[in-house]
């Protein structure tokens, strides 16, 4: 029973390519180590799906200097490497907390080992945050 197991855990990710062991999140990571290895932290409503971008209109931010609206890229975070949002994240609607990189080629990216994910389940997460910046360009940036 062993040695299949140690089989199907060495043949998986050769028979699922998408399914890959490439990605290994730190289980030890904190709300303020996230922090400080993003650009961006912000709350906002995916209000778009551009090409490979999802346009968010900000109404919160704690970090990066946020005004109306910001691009992260549309991917899924599943598929290896860890960079992208959790599928059931990747909609127009959906209000999340997003911490996101700046690229070298200038596209902020999110990681599914961030805390990035739906606001309404962020909460201790927004509170451990403190009190963030308004977006005053929020209701211009719904026009």
């Amino acid at each position: 029973m062993k040695l299949l197991r140690i089989i199907l855990l060495v043949s998986l990710p050769l028979i699922s390519p998408g399914i890959g062991a490439a990605c290994v999140c730190s289980p030890t990571s904190t709300v303020q180590m996230s922090f400080d290895q993003s650009d961006i932290v912000f709350q906002g409503e995916m209000i778009a799906h551009k090409g490979n971008l999802a346009i968010f209109r900000v109404d919160d931010y704690w970090k990066g200097n946020l005004e109306g609206r910001v691009a992260v890229e549309w991917r899924r975070g599943d598929r290896g490497d860890c960079d992208g949002f959790w599928l059931r994240d990747l909609k127009v609607g959906k209000d999340l907390l997003v911490f996101a990189k700046l690229g070298r080629d200038g596209v902020y990216r999110t990681s599914i080992c961030l805390p990035t994910g739906p606001a309404a389940d962020s909460r201790r997460i927004i509170q451990e945050l403190g009190p963030g910046n308004h977006n005053p360009a929020k209701s211009d940036a719904a026009h």
